[in-house]
């Protein structure tokens, strides 16, 4: 892994806007290449790069509770295709939009928490 990849690694605090102007929140833990997150509705999960401090991420987003609250609409399940620029290590803003549905879009503000665990074997 890169080192650039360590310096975002950690657990981010989300904050969603659509192009709907619905906002959301949610967490998301970025690490080593993964991405795994949730929100009172739904679970997202996925892979990400980070590559010139150019961070592009592919999540696939689940409805678990039943109640289709997203910011992009009553969708049981859809996959984001994201990109964004890296400026600072504990701020990520990223855009993108859902690779079934082009004409609802997000944008997603990642701001570092706290950092990861990290075990030595």
């Amino acid at each position: 892994m890169a080192g650039g990849d360590r310096m975002v690694e950690g657990v981010y605090s989300a904050h969603f806007l659509s192009n709907a102007d619905q906002y959301g929140e949610g967490i998301v833990v970025v690490d080593g290449g993964r991405i795994h997150g949730g929100d009172l509705d739904h679970v997202y999960i996925g892979k990400y790069t980070l590559v010139n401090n150019e961070f592009s991420a592919t999540l696939d987003v689940a409805n678990y509770s039943g109640k289709f609250s997203s910011v992009l609409g009553p969708l049981a399940q859809y996959r984001l295709t994201l990109s964004g620029v890296v400026k600072k290590a504990q701020d990520i803003t990223i855009c993108g939009k859902i690779d079934e549905r082009p004409d609802l879009s997000i944008q997603i503000n990642l701001h570092k928490v706290s950092q990861l665990v990290v075990h030595n074997l």
